[in-house]
């Protein structure tokens, strides 16, 4: 896996949250890009932040900057902390992201630090794809 070190300044993510298992992603995501669509509203990047996860339940949100994403009904914001993170470049889709947060979990080579983890989907206007990295925040 391609990885990388980055330091980036506190911005916020502004989206739908849900509490629950893994399964209920999808759908969540499936939900924001539409209420999206409805709205006209683009942006390059979108970012899904794993607010809590404990045993099989995690608190999720599928989100864009808040900047972009001033107000809409039913989201929420939450702020990403400044800091470093080492990021991940996920290969062969969606379904190696779990795979992704595990393998740089298990270095050995790094400090993490308490704060979100997070996946980011870069997906310029009239592409056809997306790329998927994941995120850890270390010291």
């Amino acid at each position: 896996m391609d990885t990388r070190i980055v330091e980036v300044e506190a911005f916020s993510v502004r989206g739908f949250d849900r509490i629950g298992p893994l399964t209920m992603i999808p759908e969540l995501w499936e939900n924001f890009n539409s209420a999206l669509a409805e709205n006209e509203i683009h942006a390059d990047e979108s970012f899904g932040v794993c607010l809590r996860a404990e045993k099989d339940e995690f608190h999720y949100i599928a989100g864009i900057n808040s900047t972009i994403l001033a107000g809409l009904a039913n989201s929420i914001e939450v702020t990403i902390p400044k800091g470093k993170f080492i990021v991940g470049l996920v290969e062969d889709g969606v379904h190696e992201i779990s795979a992704s947060f595990e393998t740089l979990m298990q270095r050995k080579d790094i400090q993490f630090r308490p704060s979100y983890a997070l996946e980011r989907y870069v997906h310029p206007k009239g592409s056809t794809g997306f790329e998927i990295e994941v995120w850890l925040p270390i010291e």
